[in-house]
């Protein structure tokens, strides 16, 4: 233990510096790290500062037991880098100037413990409030102590001793169109480490290129609007030019073009009106803030993205323009992982519904129907079965008995209190109906606090459940009979949001279901089953539930070929503490979250190397249907960072926020059942598919083979990824 500790802190220490340093830029990308700590050392004082401003930050965190996660990533100490290097900026470095750094940077570290703790409870960021107070400070409060005396560096160290540099940029840029406009834009980038140089703002624009295309778009998208308010309104440049403090409009463009708020066309179109707003605020306060000898720094990009946050956390309901929920440090990220979910799970439900019966029943009317379905009570269902002669009955059709759902079993939709029953009425006569007790006989089971499920036209005396009873998804409840108004025999289905009978319906999709069409089955998943449909519940198979079974402590070892490359791998099975369980490969380090709902094994997340066997089978087995259905294909849509390679994404991500052209669209099938009722052997075929607008670009297509003999035998193969693997577990 003593001998991994030391390992241990140096990585989180290591790791705490570069994220630091990133965070300013709202970026955790190691490159950029490497590229801001170089630019700060443009001044050596100013970089040696700033880093160990950090690690007194860091200290203090790990002396006094705070969070590690949050001194891994760097939050509580970008704002501490900052006050470091702008300490180093206008001080010479000295034993007094050390003893400021402690006292400044403890501050800064306590302060944003405060802001951080506080703005968090409003779903707020703290931004850069820590820096700009302690900076302010210690502007103010060194002009007191005479040892060190306050003066604005005019030579960064390194342009003594190489000039050339700085001055060769200048002419560079000097020589390009708009010159001075590029001139302002670099300066304002180099200026939020305090280095007004072109020289540094060109190392950090084409850092923060490599390392992110949506966040450099910003920048520049956010400058320009900042530059041509002031132009359009003839202000006076001085106010940009002085300490080049148009650097906040490219902050506030990052972070609500895309890094709080989720890149978009609507994302644009906010900074159109916050972009101006920065400009006024520039304008209004640098004569303020130069009256009592204060820089403004970042005080506009703060107050204004604070406001902007906090109005749009008071909505009612998210649309249009998206908040960022779980947070990636990457634009690129953020962005498409929202419109992945978006397309995946756009009509998921939180509590997901099935249907009331086993089999095969026909929709007889459906929302909206002519005959009962209209004004409040049109988001309902009645349900029915047909013979092949699309008759609701056998014989005569005299009798309810001759109807082919009569008296069958009733299932809850989903877990439940049964909180009312009605079981005294009698069946009617076919072709009657009783107007008097419309619904007939019926139970209310009430899901979650307004959601219930009401199932009428039952049959007297069936009924298997009591008021007060809790029942689960599937469990028999009560019988199909033809009471109330009800000509004949049929279910009638609704969902509602209050517990009494003559409750108004709502609109809510039924999770998963097959469809039945020319003896074609067809998955729909979160849909609503429509009129003369066939339509029945999916009914899992042992032998896929058993392969897809992966449980906390489990290992799944692998042999076989990869790329021609003999491998031999295992991988490991955990939950972590919000419930997500996931593979992990320590041999490639990758990790892919799954969901098994019983009915479906679906993947929903992947960190790691592309190149890896557990990648290959994230993109095989991304959504596979756990029932024995032969041909019944299972289409969704992955991830285009999943899948495509950095060299094509990366020219997608400049246009992206306004539209996407490229799409990599997944399916999945069961090819091969050797016996339908009872398999041993299963094959499932899965492709991933990349689209250009609509051309394919690439293809991949793998089989997954499943053997029952005395131990479960899973092959994995694919010609196109030169992948063939196999896995066998014990049976017990």
């Amino acid at each position: 233990m003593n001998s991994t500790k030391p390992a241990y802190y140096s990585k989180l220490i290591f790791e705490g510096i570069l994220n630091s340093y990133t965070q300013i830029y709202f970026s955790k990308n190691k490159a950029l790290a490497f590229a801001l700590i170089i630019v700060s050392f443009f001044d050596l004082s100013a970089g040696l500062s700033g880093l160990l401003a950090i690690l007194i930050t860091q200290l203090t965190a790990i002396l006094f037991n705070f969070n590690h996660h949050f001194i891994r990533d760097g939050s509580y100490s970008y704002n501490t880098a900052m006050v470091g290097i702008g300490i180093g900026i206008f001080y010479t470095f000295n034993i007094s100037l050390l003893v400021l750094l402690i006292i400044a940077s403890i501050l800064t570290f306590f302060l944003t413990i405060w802001f951080s703790t506080h703005l968090a409870q409003k779903g707020l960021p703290f931004l850069s409030i820590p820096f700009l107070i302690v900076t302010w400070l210690v502007i103010l409060g060194g002009q007191n102590f005479s040892a060190m005396a306050l003066q604005t560096k005019s030579v960064l160290s390194l342009e003594q001793f190489c000039p050339q540099l700085f001055s060769y940029a200048t002419q560079m840029i000097g020589s390009w169109p708009l010159a001075d406009q590029f001139h302002l834009y670099f300066r304002s980038m180099g200026a939020i480490l305090f280095q007004y140089n072109d020289l540094s703002g060109i190392i950090i624009a084409v850092a923060i290129l490599c390392a992110s295309r949506m966040t450099f778009m910003l920048s520049l998208y956010g400058y320009l609007l900042g530059f041509l308010f002031y132009k359009y309104m003839e202000a006076d440049f001085s106010t940009l030019i002085y300490s080049y403090i148009g650097f906040n409009f490219i902050l506030t463009a990052i972070a609500l073009g895309g890094f709080f708020i989720v890149a978009s066309r609507r994302s644009m179109l906010l900074l159109l009106f916050s972009i101006p707003v920065i400009a006024l605020l520039i304008s209004s306060l640098h004569g303020l803030f130069a009256s009592i000898g204060l820089p403004m720094y970042s005080l506009p990009f703060n107050l204004v993205v604070l406001l902007i946050l906090y109005a749009i956390n008071q909505r009612t309901y998210a649309a249009k323009l998206i908040p960022v929920k779980y947070q990636h440090s990457s634009v690129e990220i953020n962005h498409y992982k929202y419109y992945n979910f978006i397309e995946r799970y756009k009509r998921e439900t939180l509590y997901q519904i099935a249907l009331p019966f086993m089999g095969h029943w026909n929709v007889s009317q459906g929302h909206s129907g002519k005959i009962t379905h209209t004004d409040d009570y049109r988001f309902a269902w009645d349900f029915d079965i047909r013979n092949e002669n699309n008759k609701t009955y056998n014989g005569s059709g005299t009798e309810v008995t001759d109807f082919l759902c009569y008296d069958l079993p009733v299932i809850a939709p989903a877990a439940g209190y049964v909180t009312t029953i009605i079981d005294q009425i009698d069946d009617n006569a076919i072709g009657q109906v009783d107007l008097i007790n419309n619904w007939g006989n019926t139970i209310i089971i009430k899901h979650n606090d307004y959601l219930y499920s009401k199932l009428c036209h039952l049959k007297k005396g069936s009924f298997k459940v009591q008021i007060g009873d809790y029942v689960f998804q599937g469990q028999p409840i009560a019988n199909c009979g033809n009471s109330g108004r009800s000509p004949e025999p049929h279910l009638h289905f609704q969902m509602q949001a209050t517990p009494y009978v003559a409750s108004k319906t709502i609109y809510y999709p039924l999770s998963y279901y097959l469809e039945k069409t020319d003896n074609k089955l067809t998955f729909k998943t979160f849909d609503i089953p429509e009129e003369g449909k066939v339509i029945s519940n999916p009914i899992k198979s042992n032998l896929l539930s058993t392969a897809f079974q992966f449980i906390p402590g489990k290992t799944i070892k692998w042999s076989g070929y990869l790329n021609n490359k003999k491998i031999e791998t295992e991988w490991e099975i955990y939950t972590n503490s919000e419930n997500r369980s996931y593979i992990y490969c320590a041999d490639t380090k990758s990790t892919a979250y799954f969901v098994n709902s019983g009915i479906l094994f679906f993947f929903t997340d992947f960190y790691g190397k592309k190149n890896s066997l557990l990648h290959h089978f994230y993109k095989a087995a991304y959504k596979i249907i756990l029932g024995c259905y032969v041909n019944t294909s299972i289409d969704d849509t992955l991830q285009i960072t999943d899948t495509l390679p950095k060299s094509i994404t990366h020219i997608h991500d400049f246009t992206a926020p306004l539209f996407h052209y490229l799409k990599v669209k997944y399916s999945s099938e069961i090819e091969l059942v050797n016996n339908i009722h009872n398999p041993s052997h299963i094959a499932i075929k899965a492709n991933a598919k990349s689209l250009f607008f609509s051309k394919t670009i690439s293809k991949s297509e793998y089989v997954i083979d499943i053997e029952q003999k005395e131990n479960l035998i899973i092959t994995f193969t694919s010609k196109d990824e030169k992948l063939n693997v196999q896995s066998e577990t014990k049976l017990f």
